[in-house]
């Protein structure tokens, strides 16, 4: 690893975050610690934490991070960017994972967005980016209204893809753990613990690769390192914490490099990691490497094991309803070729972007739709409906698909598209999937497997599309949001907003429409067993121009947060700051919905009249 300076780590920890949750002075220190050591190992150091400064906030770290990386810039290319957390964390959906700031509970914009910085970063440049997250991914009530950051602001760059390394100490749904002090102990945050004994170089001999000569603990053998020993020092306090790390260096991947071994000639401070900077040059006493003593640490976490448990039987339950949901009895096909039935709880009004919708001879719930051609599959209209606690959901329905949208009693809603005439219960082993998929219950590589299969009949049931889109994201594939974007266009179907927001290609406007450029794709080599069975999964993609984009309402809840960022057409803008302004009302659940306030700025989204006193609620207008 070159000494030059461009390379930058960004340590950040917050304590003392507002709305009740508890203080976490090991965040601190597990700051400290990564800080020193990437300043011993030639990186531009940057600390921010609640220690150091009052509060820290998306502005503090908006202008620390953007100077930090227009120093480096202005010079020279940005080699490496990592960014390190260390503090309270929660999950909201598949990997949509929030870092919670200092005023979290007073502004729902003041937390970290993992998903929503990745993206952001594209436009900065860097060639490689690490996310270190020492944070808990539980889904919590408490935490539904956070909307999260992005933190940087999008610049006039190009977009450009960068290799992605993540290192996070649980799986989405757990908790991770901080062991408080003891006596002359000072609290620990035991993930970053575990870690700093790899990057240190205290890891065994088989966790190092030795490239050219030399021993190096790599982006994989720190992977390694982390899954080996992480679960059996948890173990120790008798808690459970599974790490989820995910390697994708593939050009300069060391992170710590041994130093070489002494002989005639070396000298007795060798050199570590290829620069001249030693523990001792980084931030006082935190730099000095040191060997947690776990044994001797009393367990002061907040649940043991068992208290797993119910987290577990509730992700279960969550499955059960998904399953209960999807197997609702609704209309195998409409005259019009395309409709909407609502199951579940009792819905109110219920409007259409364009097109007539009707209920003749139909069930209280069932609506046909009817598009200005029936022959056309690329045509769509987005459906807004009242829901009993007066929040206002919307779906997407799509010419030759009928729609089903399910409202819980929590509040929340479901959404799957079949196309027509298809069995009620065509692809429920594909439905189970996806409801363990939102349920945090698959592991990375079975997610990997699952958006295989999911690809599969994506074109059978389109929500497929938009939730695959999410995993890819969160892993910046753009190779794969652009594949699946391609495969719509060359099924005849209009693809999935969701899909072209997280990557997956440029957004145009024309007449209230969204259309979408896609860029072509090489093939790449597969990942897995079951990709290598499925071609189109990494197989090479055409390019598409001006493919029709189906709706002007992101389908599922985590897409809102890559509408700052998504490739937009100028013509598009104004249908971004309109996005924008219903963005801060959104309301919970995997799907799009606004809470009441939000109802007139989810209907100028759509394009769609909010009186309520409108005598014809069914007629939508073109």
């Amino acid at each position: 690893m070159s000494g030059t300076q461009d390379r930058i780590f960004v340590s950040i920890a917050v304590s003392k975050p507002d709305g009740g949750l508890a203080f976490l002075p090991g965040a601190i220190k597990a700051s400290e610690r990564m800080a020193a050591w990437a300043r011993a190992h030639g990186y531009i150091s940057l600390l921010i934490n609640d220690n150091l400064f009052a509060e820290v906030t998306t502005d503090l770290l908006r202008t620390k991070i953007a100077e930090a990386i227009e120093k480096v810039t202005d010079r020279t290319a940005l080699r490496r960017l990592i960014v390190f957390f260390a503090g309270h964390g929660a999950a909201l959906g598949i990997d949509d994972q929030n870092w919670m700031l200092s005023n979290w509970d007073k502004r729902p914009t003041e937390a970290v967005k993992i998903s929503s910085l990745q993206r952001m970063l594209e436009y900065y440049g860097p060639e490689q980016v690490t996310i270190i997250g020492d944070a808990c991914q539980e889904f919590s009530a408490r935490f539904m209204d956070v909307i999260g950051s992005a933190i940087l602001d999008k610049t006039d760059e190009n977009r450009r893809d960068f290799e992605l390394d993540r290192f996070f100490p649980v799986d989405a749904g757990s908790q991770a753990f901080m062991i408080k002090a003891k006596g002359e102990k000072e609290a620990f945050c035991l993930f970053t613990e575990v870690m700093l004994d790899a990057l240190e170089g205290d890891a065994p001999e088989k966790y190092f690769e030795t490239i050219d000569g030399s021993r190096h603990i790599t982006s994989q053998t720190l992977a390694r390192y982390l899954k080996d020993n992480l679960a059996a020092e948890a173990g120790k306090y008798g808690v459970r914490m599974d790490p989820r790390p995910h390697p994708g260096f593939y050009t300069d991947r060391v992170y710590y490099s041994a130093p070489p071994p002494s002989g005639p000639g070396t000298p007795p401070e060798a050199v570590l990691a290829g620069n001249e900077a030693k523990p001792s040059d980084a931030l006082g006493e935190a730099a000095t490497p040191r060997r947690r003593l776990v044994a001797k640490v009393n367990l002061t976490a907040l649940k043991n094991a068992g208290n797993h448990l119910p987290a577990l039987a509730e992700k279960h339950r969550e499955v059960d309803a998904y399953l209960a949901a999807a197997g609702e009895e609704v209309r195998d096909h409409f005259e019009t070729g395309c409709g909407i039935c609502f199951t579940g709880t009792t819905v109110g009004e219920v409007r259409a972007s364009r097109g007539w919708l009707s209920q003749d001879y139909l069930p209280p719930n069932w609506y046909r739709l009817e598009l200005s051609d029936e022959h056309n599959p690329l045509l769509w209209a987005d459906i807004l409906v009242n829901l009993a606690d007066g929040s206002i959901a919307s779906a997407c329905v799509v010419q030759n698909f009928i729609t089903a949208l399910h409202s819980y009693e929590n509040g929340a809603v479901n959404v799957l598209h079949r196309p027509l005439f298809s069995h009620y219960g065509e692809g429920g082993d594909v439905i189970e999937m996806l409801g363990k998929m939102q349920a945090g219950l698959l592991t990375e590589e079975q997610i990997v497997d699952a958006a295989a299969d999911l690809r599969w009949g994506k074109h059978r049931v389109l929500t497929m599309g938009a939730i695959v889109a999410q995993f890819y994201d969160s892993i910046r594939d753009t190779k794969g949001l652009r594949s699946i974007a391609a495969f719509y266009a060359e099924h005849q179907q209009p693809i999935p907003l969701d899909v072209v927001l997280f990557g997956g290609g440029k957004l145009y406007a024309k007449d209230g429409d969204l259309f979408a450029d896609i860029p072509a794709t090489e093939a790449r080599p597969p990942r897995s067993q079951t990709e290598q069975q499925r071609r189109y999964t990494f197989e090479a993609t055409p390019e598409v121009t001006q493919h029709p984009v189906a709706g002007r309402i992101p389908w599922m809840r985590q897409a809102w947060g890559a509408i700052e960022t998504a490739d937009c057409d100028t013509s598009a803008e104004t249908w971004r700051a309109l996005a924008l302004s219903a963005l801060p009302h959104l309301g919970t659940g995997p799907f799009s919905q606004v809470r009441r306030e939000g109802r007139d700025a989810l209907f100028a989204l759509a394009g769609v009249t909010s009186n309520s006193e409108d005598p014809a609620p069914l007629m939508a207008h073109d």
